[in-house]
């Protein structure tokens, strides 16, 4: 957190960069302050207010001063402008829903966070405009990824964790020893290992041998190993996935030297922690076979949603209003305060809350998507093809953490990955345009 003592000199020093660095510059180290400030949330906070964060000051500072920026670099952005016209209709469209939404102050909460994960990938975008930009930041990743390893670890095997660790809210006969890193819950944290690990993997194949093999199989059997702690469902499927789809077109060219050291690091476990296995196979059981109560309060959250949506009848409840609604549907009464019922479903929590506005931010994925997965074919024989199978895999983690996840529009994370994968297709658009030139 940051001292009270820090703030009038912080800004101090703020006030001086304005006059002395170039603006241009001067929001670019901006810039990369938010990048790095979005992973630790409240840990560089102000004491005694959790919602006054280093992130929010530096993305509200850079928004305005960007603003007065006289050249503007946004015609290299030209690729993916549907992608940020779609977002700013889904901006538009549910501020209109705050004409007939019940909770006005949830909604315009609602509303903040879609400017915020909007201007987020903008900034990802105009600032990685080259795959060069695009690595540096990659690095970034990976160093945050790695301590986010080193942080897990710790948790799982001495039990210490994070202040801000749901471990000292939830009381579970397994939260002492699950992992959490610098987020709340450990479905977070698995999500946070699974929608990462592309960038990462991407990273460390740049690496000189033999550090590359190395790193890449440190780099898949820890965090896989993390991830099993955490007890999620989902996020063991999604990192599986991940992983093999990874691991399949590059272990062609290694295959024969990631198989002896996986082999010789397996016969390790075997001979010398014999336990470790039957522990991991006892978690993955008791993820997915004693889970039912959950599974089931689930399902009638979806079923509750629906009915907001049938009765809304395609109009919404309002924005950031579909938690407040399902609490009273659950109740059968209005309630004197907002209480929220996490929906666990971000697709439906859209359309419970903006109706038919709703369209705008699923067919922002849509085309991502699409695009990914067209633009990858084209490249597919290109030197990196590996980039291009990036943002493919980032948009699946993502549309499997919608509705793993208790909500998504909060998770910084989740939008700096949406970020990059969207830089990842606009650099490859640009650079086939160039291709075809010459």
């Amino acid at each position: 957190m940051i001292p009270y003592g820090f703030v009038l000199p912080l800004l101090a020093i703020a006030v001086l960069c304005l006059f002395l660095i170039p603006l241009d510059k001067l929001l670019f180290y901006i810039w990369i302050g938010i990048f790095i400030s979005a992973f630790f949330g409240a840990y560089l906070g102000i004491p005694g207010s959790e919602n006054i964060f280093l992130f929010r000051i530096l993305l509200l500072v850079h928004f305005c001063l960007f603003l007065f920026l006289p050249n503007k670099n946004i015609k290299q952005m030209k690729p993916t402008r549907w992608l940020f016209l779609l977002l700013s209709v889904w901006l538009i469209g549910f501020t209109v829903t705050l004409f007939w939404a019940g909770s006005v102050s949830a909604g315009l909460r609602y509303i903040y966070y879609i400017f915020e994960l909007s201007y987020l990938i903008f900034l990802s975008v105009y600032y990685l405009n080259t795959k060069q930009k695009f690595f540096t930041f990659a690095r970034i990743i990976t160093v945050i990824y790695v301590l986010q390893l080193v942080i897990g670890m710790i948790e799982v095997f001495v039990g210490w964790h994070l202040p801000q660790s749901g471990a000292f809210i939830y009381d579970t006969t397994t939260s002492a020893f699950q992992p959490t890193g610098f987020l709340f819950n450990t479905n977070d944290y698995a999500f946070f290992l699974t929608i990462f690990l592309p960038i990462v993997f991407w990273r460390l194949t740049k690496l000189p041998q033999p550090y590359r093999v190395l790193s890449l199989i440190a780099i898949s059997l820890l965090p896989l190993y993390l991830v099993i702690t955490t007890y999620s469902r989902l996020g063991l499927i999604a990192f599986v996935f991940v992983l093999l789809l990874l691991f399949i077109p590059y272990a062609k060219k290694l295959s024969i030297l990631i198989g002896a050291w996986v082999t010789l690091l397996l016969t390790s476990v075997l001979l010398f922690v014999p336990t470790a296995f039957a522990k991991m196979g006892a978690i993955i059981d008791s993820s997915f076979t004693e889970k039912g109560a959950s599974t089931s309060d689930r399902m009638e959250r979806y079923n509750m949603l629906w009915q907001i949506v049938k009765n809304s009848k395609l109009k919404g409840v309002g924005a950031g209003n579909a938690p407040i609604t399902l609490e009273q549907y659950r109740m059968g009464h209005a309630q004197v305060q907002e209480l929220i019922l996490a929906p666990h479903n971000f697709w439906l929590e859209l359309i419970a809350d903006g109706g038919v506005f709703s369209i705008f931010p699923m067919l922002f994925f849509l085309l991502l998507f699409g695009m990914s997965v067209y633009y990858w074919w084209v490249m597919r024989k290109s030197s990196d093809a590996l980039f291009m199978v990036l943002p493919i895999l980032i948009v699946i983690v993502f549309v499997i953490a919608a509705v793993a996840l208790s909500t998504v529009i909060d998770k910084r994370y989740l939008w700096i990955a949406i970020g990059m994968a969207v830089a990842a297709v606009n650099i490859a658009v640009n650079q086939w345009k160039e291709r075809i030139k010459t």
